[in-house]
């Protein structure tokens, strides 16, 4: 095999999830954003993982950039010299001969464009750690010991990618529940990054479950505080369009639950919140939808509905993992369902 050698750095600045990223980060902080425009943005985050990452990266970027002090004042013919019109990045713009005496204005005014031409031009391996992922399959359960002493106890078909740096932890939890022991490091602040929410502790136990669209997070030992993604939109679409979209502190034994919309308030947490460690899935009054999500996660085949207006059903109970067959023919009984069993999946309808 024919060695190639190492290869190239990764280039951001023609990456397009940082491009898109960019022009997101540009038009949510227009006063001119809609509601559409929120939803649009939000779309694209779920759509990829990458997508979250590359606006985190520009976004952290942004607010570094914004402590640049202001550049002096100059006069038109300083400024007419300037003749970087930002069409290309600004290490591959070669200035013409004759204009090789730039004024003054031409170097400021193009300096935050070569701080951000420069940090992209860094290779994002050096920048940010390389992520680990773990996960289970359908019905499987797994412990995971991070370097740090924190473990991470992952429930059924669970995905998780770790990247542990000086400054801070980070998880991002992509489909599942888990349940975090996190050491205590008051220097390194343990990120857990799941949909809609960020949960923040130091040293803590808590319980993360993601579902399709939102995330449910409880607290088990001290304390977290739990983050909107969202934080840095203009004031007025979070007062008149996300009133919930602030943050939430957490005690032992509460629990909230994040989504688009933005963070509940704090409620009690379910006595068996964590219960599926042991094989034991229960529910508080949650629609039915939600808790077939949780209980494919075991399921021998995956439990759908013929009709979505069965999801609102409102589910209140305890399902053994080791008899999920038995639960769906209670819901039969106590809902006048219906389950038809086939070779790929067992569907509920009304009788």
């Amino acid at each position: 095999m024919t060695d190639r050698g190492p290869s190239p750095p990764f280039d951001i600045a023609r990456d397009p999830a940082h491009l898109a990223a960019a022009d997101w980060l540009v038009r949510l902080q227009s006063t001119a954003v809609s509601i559409e425009d929120t939803l649009a943005w939000q779309a694209w985050m779920r759509a990829d993982a990458t997508h979250a990452r590359a606006f985190a990266r520009l976004e952290e970027l942004s607010q570094v950039l914004r402590n640049v002090p202001a550049p002096s004042a100059v006069s038109a013919r300083q400024f007419a010299r300037d003749r970087y019109d930002a069409s290309v990045p600004i290490r591959d713009w070669k200035q013409p001969r004759a204009a090789r005496t730039w004024a003054a204005l031409a170097v400021v005014s193009s300096a935050v464009a070569a701080s951000f031409a420069v940090f992209l031009s860094v290779p994002f391996w050096k920048t940010a750690p390389p992520a680990n992922s773990f996960a289970t399959l359908i019905g499987e359960t797994r412990n995971v010991a991070l370097a740090d002493g924190s473990t991470i106890t992952l429930g059924g078909d669970t995905r998780i990618e770790v990247a542990l740096s000086d400054k801070e932890r980070n998880i991002e939890l992509t489909k599942g529940e888990a349940l975090f022991v996190v050491a205590k490091d008051a220097a390194r602040p343990f990120k857990v990054h799941a949909g809609d929410a960020t949960v923040v502790a130091v040293g803590t136990a808590f319980n993360v479950e993601r579902d399709s669209d939102r995330s449910v997070v409880s607290v088990t030992e001290g304390r977290v505080v739990v983050e909107p993604v969202t934080h840095f939109l203009p004031a007025f679409v979070l007062q008149e369009f996300k009133p919930k979209l602030r943050s939430v502190r957490l005690n032992v034994g509460q629990q909230t639950t994040a989504g688009s919309a933005g963070i509940e308030e704090p409620t009690k947490m379910v006595d068996a919140a964590t219960g599926w460690q042991i094989g034991h899935l229960a529910f508080h009054l949650q629609p039915l939808r939600y808790v077939l999500e949780d209980v494919n996660r075991y399921a021998r085949k995956p439990i759908v509905l013929e009709n979505e207006h069965l999801g609102e059903l409102m589910i209140t109970g305890t399902v053994e993992r080791g008899n999920i067959t038995g639960w769906v023919k209670s819901l039969e009984r106590a809902f006048d369902l219906q389950a038809t069993e086939d070779t790929d999946q067992i569907t509920l309808s009304p009788r």
